[in-house]
C-alpha cells in the first residue's frame, strides 16, 4: 500500500525529528554564520528556530534578520486578531539575552506597535504635573512601583512578581540601549495610544506581511466551506477536465509536512485519493496544494502553527473531504479521477466533498426538528437505538462525522452512505409508525409510562416497540398495541415469523411508492437482525432481564 510520504517523497518523522540539530550545527560552523542564517527563508528559520526549541535555539537570533524576526512573532504571538501576552512575554525574553547592538537593530526594524501594546497592556505610568508636586498613585494600584531611569516616570509594574521583573529589565534596557530621549518617546507614545488603535494597527501590518507566506485571515479561510450544488459542481468538473491548473508557490511550514506523514500512522484505510495520486507523474502541485489547503483549514479552526496536533487534524480534513469530492465527481472512475486532480483544483474537491457532508448534517436537523423522536423530555432521541443516536448525533456536530463517537471525520461515499441509510432508517421507522400503525409519539409514551416495563422507560424505542406490536399482532392477541407479560412471553419463531415483511406490508396501503416499499423491507431485515443478534438460537424463550427487544411488563 502506498501512503503519502511515499508519493510525496517525505522522511519520516523520526528523520525530521533528527535533522534540526544538525543544521543549526552547520549553520553555526559555516564561515559566515550571519550571512548563513539570514539566507534561510522566514518560514524555514521559524520552523528550525521551534525544532531545535527557544532554549537552544536562542543563539541562532544573535544572527536572525529583522524579517526572520518579526514573521516568528507574526507566526506565534496572535490569537485571531488579538496579541497574547503569555505568547509574547517568552519572545521579549529572549530578545532580552541578545548584545546591545542586536537588540537595537530588532527594536528599529519590528513592527513598534508590538512593544507599545505589550507596555500599554502591563505597565502604568504615572507623573506630576510639576516636578515639585508630589505624584498621586491610586490606591489600587499595583504595589510594585519604581522610577523609569530618567526620574521622568512613576513606573507600576505587574502584581505578578515574574512579570514585572521581565518588564523592568525591558524598561532598563530601553533606556541602556535607546538612549533617554528615544526611551522617554518610546514610553510617552505608549501611554497615550489606545489599545485598540495599536493592536489593530499591528494585525493589519501582520495580516500583510502574512499572506505572502501563503496564510490568510480566518473570514477568507472560511470560503472553503462554502456549500455548493453537489450535482452541478460535479457535472462542471467533470467538463472543466481540459482546463489549465495554475498552481501557486506555497512555503509551508514543516509542521505541514509532518501532518501529512502522520497521515501515515493515522487510523484510516487507504483513499481513493491514494491510489489516484499514484497514477500521477508529477505530484509537486498536488503536494503544494494539499499543504494550503490544510493551512486554510487550520486557519478557519483557530490553531496556531506551533500546534502541531491541529495541523495534524486539519490535514485528515483535507484528505477526507478531497477523498469524497473526488469520488463523487469522477464517480470512482480512475481514468477521470487522474482527470480530475491534475486540472481541477483540491479546494474545489474539498468543497464538493464537505457539502455533502453538510447535507446530511441538514436531513438529520429536519429529522429533529420534527420532536417525534424522544419520549423523554431531556432526550431529543429516546427513541433511537443506540447505534443509531451515535449516528444522528454525529451528524448535529458543528464539524459532521459518521458518528459522535467517531475519531475520524467522514472519509469516503461508503460513510456518507452508511449515515444516508441511518437517516433513511430513522424515517423509516416514523413512516411504520404513523402510515402502517397511525400511532404517534404521544401513544408509545403512555404505553411505556402506563406499564412497568423491565427494562426501564430509558430503553423503549422504535425497534422494541415495533417488534412488541408485530409479535403480539401475529399471535392474534385482540390489542396488538400492548406490552407482554412475563408469563405470556413468545418463542423465537414465533417472534422471528412476527417481523418479516409477509406480516409489515399488509399494515400499508397496496400502492405503497417503491421507494417506501424498499425501505420497509430493510426495516424488516434490521428487526430480523436484531432478534439473530441479541436472541441466542440455543434458547426458544427470552430471559425477561437481558432482553432489550420486547416490551415486557412486571407481574404483579
Amino acid at each position: 500500500m502506498t501512503r503519502f510520504s511515499q508519493l510525496f517523497k517525505l522522511d519520516d518523522r523520526a528523520s525530521m525529528a533528527k535533522k534540526p540539530r544538525d543544521k543549526m550545527e552547520a549553520l553555526l560552523e559555516a564561515p559566515n554564520t550571519s550571512d548563513a542564517v539570514q539566507a534561510l527563508d522566514p518560514i524555514e528559520f521559524y520552523d528550525l528556530y521551534h525544532a531545535v526549541g527557544p532554549s537552544d535555539a536562542i543563539v541562532l537570533l544573535e544572527y536572525a534578520s529583522s524579517e526572520q524576526l518579526q514573521t516568528c512573532l507574526d507566526l506565534d504571538i496572535w490569537r485571531g486578531d488579538q496579541v497574547s501576552d503569555d505568547e509574547l512575554s517568552p519572545w521579549v525574553e529572549q530578545m532580552l539575552t541578545l548584545p546591545d547592538e542586536k537588540f537595537s537593530e530588532f527594536l528599529h526594524d519590528l513592527d513598534p506597535e508590538l512593544l507599545a501594546l505589550y507596555l500599554h497592556r502591563n505597565v502604568h505610568l504615572y507623573m506630576a504635573e510639576d516636578k515639585n508636586d508630589d505624584v498621586d498613585i491610586p490606591e489600587n494600584e499595583s504595589p510594585n512601583v519604581a522610577q523609569s531611569p530618567d526620574f521622568t516616570y512613576w513606573i507600576a509594574y505587574p502584581e505578578d512578581t515574574d512579570k514585572a521583573e521581565l518588564l523592568r529589565q525591558l524598561v532598563d534596557r530601553l533606556y541602556a540601549v535607546l538612549g533617554i530621549d528615544k526611551a522617554w518617546s518610546t514610553l510617552e507614545g505608549m501611554h497615550f495610544e489606545m489599545e485598540s488603535d495599536l493592536e489593530e494597527t499591528a494585525y493589519r501590518f501582520r495580516t500583510e506581511r502574512l499572506r505572502e507566506y501563503g496564510f490568510m485571515p480566518r473570514e477568507e479561510a472560511a470560503a472553503i466551506f462554502a456549500n455548493v450544488d453537489v450535482t452541478k459542481e460535479a457535472a462542471h468538473m467533470r467538463e472543466e477536465t481540459n482546463a489549465e491548473l495554475y498552481v501557486q508557490p506555497y512555503p509551508s511550514t514543516c509542521k505541514l509536512e509532518e501532518a501529512l506523514v502522520a497521515l501515515d500512522q493515522a487510523s484510516i484505510a487507504e483513499t481513493f485519493f491514494e491510489k489516484i495520486l499514484a497514477r500521477v507523474a508529477d505530484r509537486e502541485s498536488i503536494k503544494v496544494q494539499l499543504l494550503a489547503l490544510a493551512q486554510q483549514v487550520a486557519t478557519y479552526d483557530g490553531y496556531q502553527p506551533h500546534e502541531t496536533q491541529g495541523f495534524e487534524d486539519s490535514m485528515k480534513l483535507a484528505v477526507a473531504n478531497i477523498n469524497i469530492g473526488l469520488e463523487f465527481a469522477s464517480e470512482q472512475d480512475e481514468e477521470t479521477a487522474v482527470r480530475l486532480v491534475t486540472h481541477i483544483p483540491l479546494k474545489r474537491l474539498f468543497s464538493l466533498g464537505y457539502s455533502l457532508t453538510i447535507e446530511l448534517q441538514r436531513r438529520a436537523k429536519i429529522l429533529i426538528k420534527t420532536g417525534l423522536l424522544s419520549i423523554i423530555e431531556d432526550q431529543p432521541m429516546s427513541l433511537l437505538t443506540t447505534a443509531q443516536r451515535d449516528g444522528i448525533e454525529g451528524l448535529l456536530l458543528a464539524r459532521p462525522r459518521p458518528a459522535h463517537s467517531a475519531l475520524t471525520p467522514f472519509l469516503s461515499l461508503k460513510d456518507i452512505q452508511s449515515s444516508a441509510e441511518i437517516i433513511a432508517d430513522v424515517a423509516t421507522r416514523e413512516l411504520f409508525f404513523g402510515e402502517g400503525l397511525h400511532k404517534t409519539r404521544d401513544d408509545i409514551s403512555l404505553l411505556a409510562y402506563k406499564n412497568e416495563i423491565i427494562q426501564g422507560i430509558e430503553n423503549v424505542n422504535f425497534d422494541n416497540v415495533a417488534i412488541t406490536y408485530l409479535t403480539r399482532r401475529h399471535l392474534g392477541a385482540s390489542e396488538p398495541w400492548d406490552v407482554i407479560m412475563e408469563d405470556e412471553l413468545p418463542s423465537r419463531c414465533d417472534v422471528i415469523q412476527a417481523v418479516s415483511e409477509d406480516n409489515i406490508f399488509p399494515l400499508f396501503r397496496s400502492n405503497l411508492p417503491e421507494s417506501n416499499r424498499d425501505a420497509l423491507k430493510r426495516f424488516a431485515h434490521q428487526l430480523r437482525a436484531e432478534i439473530d443478534e441479541l436472541w441466542p438460537e440455543t434458547e426458544e424463550y427470552p430471559d425477561p432481564k437481558l432482553m432489550p427487544l420486547l416490551l415486557i411488563a412486571q407481574r404483579d
